[in-house]
């Protein structure tokens, strides 16, 4: 019986192809299958670290510092001008504690994935549309209009989400989505129009659910998200002749140094300055009784430039 070649590869070039489509509609199954939307406003406790630099006065010179704001959503409604949001706290431990939170308002995403935030004297603000489409525009009104350039499907810590890039006159914002705006939680798009700073709010430096770290931006190098950056980054010189006792303390601490020290600032782990006081003096030593227990960071300005020295009230 003879075979006609013809047919034969014809066949194999028809199952080739639908063995190929039938591989790229799985595998486009499988990717669709991977993704979901995730809301900003769910369940659990959700904990975003911002982190803003500010510059200061310290003798003749302008020394850079900066300052932590924490905020906190928990499960707990809040009924504002009818809108059902959730609670919305700021604070400033290392750990969340609704008893010393404070309340600053609510947040609530509604079912077109748009995310607002409201407290008791400002309007309403559109803090992200997750909505939009890459070429999409929105208006702030009688201020901006500002246009979708891109939207990315990226992994942050094993997690896919959606970024959103949104470009205006007054410059760009990235939407993350499940977690927000990237120029800091509560930088709202009127913000922007305003062309005010993100650091005025802070930029998000880590977003927490749960307990689990799921963004952290390492632009500063810091591992955590609450070790200080105030004297981490802008050391002039190492100085390892200078000494504090005792560490831990629970009264008093003193520093020594064979160097003049000019000045003492001393910092909580949240970045909060708690002493400062100009020394021009070899040693000093300070009552840190009053203050509560856990890490805190010396920054001391001596002749050879700053140094940091981290110290331990129990």
């Amino acid at each position: 019986m003879i075979i006609n070649k013809n047919i034969i590869t014809m066949k194999k070039i028809v199952y080739k192809l639908v063995l190929g489509i039938f591989f790229t509609l799985f595998c486009t199954s499988l990717n669709a299958q991977e993704y979901q939307y995730i809301p900003m406003v769910k369940s659990g406790l959700q904990i975003w670290t911002n982190d803003f630099e500010y510059y200061e006065q310290v003798g003749q010179d302008l020394q850079k510092s900066f300052i932590f704001n924490r905020y906190a959503l928990t499960n707990e409604d809040t009924i504002i001008q009818n809108e059902t949001y959730k609670k919305l706290y700021s604070f400033t431990n290392n750990n969340f504690d609704v008893d010393s939170a404070i309340c600053i308002g609510g947040i609530r995403e509604n079912a077109q994935r748009q995310v607002y935030y409201k407290d008791g004297s400002l309007p309403i603000r559109l803090l992200c549309d997750f909505s939009l489409s890459v070429g999409d525009t929105f208006s702030i009104p009688n201020t901006c209009t500002f246009e979708v350039k891109s939207i990315d499907t990226i992994d942050y810590e094993g997690v896919q989400r959606r970024k959103y890039t949104i470009w205006g006159a007054s410059g760009a914002v990235v939407w993350i989505e499940g977690i927000g705006n990237y120029e800091g939680l509560l930088f709202d798009m009127w913000y922007r129009c305003a062309s005010v700073d993100p650091d005025v709010l802070g930029r998000i430096r880590c977003y927490e659910h749960n307990g689990a770290l799921l963004y952290h931006n390492y632009s500063y190098g810091i591992e955590d998200c609450i070790t200080p950056l105030v004297g981490l980054n802008d050391i002039e010189k190492q100085i390892e002749n200078i000494t504090i006792y005792p560490n831990p303390a629970r009264e008093d601490i003193s520093f020594s140094s064979s160097l003049m020290i000019k000045r003492i600032e001393i910092y909580d782990i949240m970045g909060k300055k708690v002493y400062s006081l100009d020394i021009n003096n070899y040693s000093k030593t300070i009552n840190v009784s009053s203050f509560n227990k856990g890490i805190y960071i010396a920054r001391l300005n001596t002749e050879q430039g700053l140094v940091s020295k981290k110290f331990i009230v129990e």
